[in-house]
């Protein structure tokens, strides 16, 4: 009898907690909404992300993004320093649709975050529906949450780089790097992740625990212990909550 009082507690205690957090047994991997500052690649890395590409921020493309265009359901373009293990600047969203051709200066809102791909102009994501791909977008020069890469080249020119949120380069990658040398000190990126579900899939905004626990979003989970920890107790437990 305490036993099947016991269990029967315990399967209440789970209902209850995944239904507050949001949680499911089939616990889904990272995948963030919106512009993102400041992730570690060992995030990204605990929660089902392979790095596809990487490059310097003096490394020209060409004109397509063939060669930055991984196979996997979702992408992450992002952007950090030389020798770092923290990503400055990332955002997330379904691959396909991330390198969907755009109309210039008209980027697409997918997984909060405005995208673009043109086609021989430049490529990128912005906070806003607002930018300016001249070629790069050039738009609100000082803004952190802007990252833009040129896909272009011709005969006389190829270009490189050319933004990594307020951090901005030159556009001629003849040389590699721009005038102060920041081309070769930064590196761009593209990590790739084939996700079972849009529907399992956790989205955060890099709320704490007492935030989330008090609003309407889902529970953050930056360094992914969390999910470790959830995916330890089912192991041993999820038959009861079944």
């Amino acid at each position: 009898m305490f036993r099947s009082k016991f269990y029967k507690g315990l399967r209440i205690v789970f209902v209850v907690f995944f239904s507050l957090f949001g949680i499911q047994s089939s616990y889904a991997d990272y995948y963030p909404s919106g512009p993102q500052q400041n992730v570690s690649e060992q995030t990204l890395r605990n929660n089902g992300w392979t790095l596809f590409y990487e490059e310097t921020y003096g490394t020209v493309i060409g004109n397509t993004t063939t060669p930055i265009r991984p196979s996997g359901q979702y992408v992450i373009l992002a952007g950090k320093a030389l020798h770092s293990t923290t990503i400055l600047l990332a955002a997330a969203a379904p691959t396909a649709q991330v390198f969907t051709e755009t109309v210039l200066n008209t980027p697409q809102l997918l997984n909060g975050t405005y995208w673009y791909n043109t086609s021989e102009i430049s490529f990128g994501f912005a906070p806003t529906a607002i930018i300016n791909q001249d070629y790069a977008d050039v738009e609100d020069i000082s803004n952190p949450l802007r990252l833009s890469l040129h896909i272009r080249s011709n005969d006389a020119n190829t270009w490189a780089g050319w933004r990594l949120g307020a951090i901005n380069f030159a556009n001629d990658g003849t040389n590699l790097e721009d005038n102060d040398g920041d081309g070769a000190a930064y590196l761009k990126q593209v990590w790739t992740w084939n996700g079972a579900s849009t529907a399992n899939v956790r989205q955060t905004n890099n709320l704490s625990f007492a935030q989330s626990l008090y609003a309407s979003d889902t529970l953050s989970d930056p360094d992914g212990q969390l999910r470790k920890t959830i995916d330890s107790i089912n192991a041993k437990y999820g038959s009861l909550i079944k």
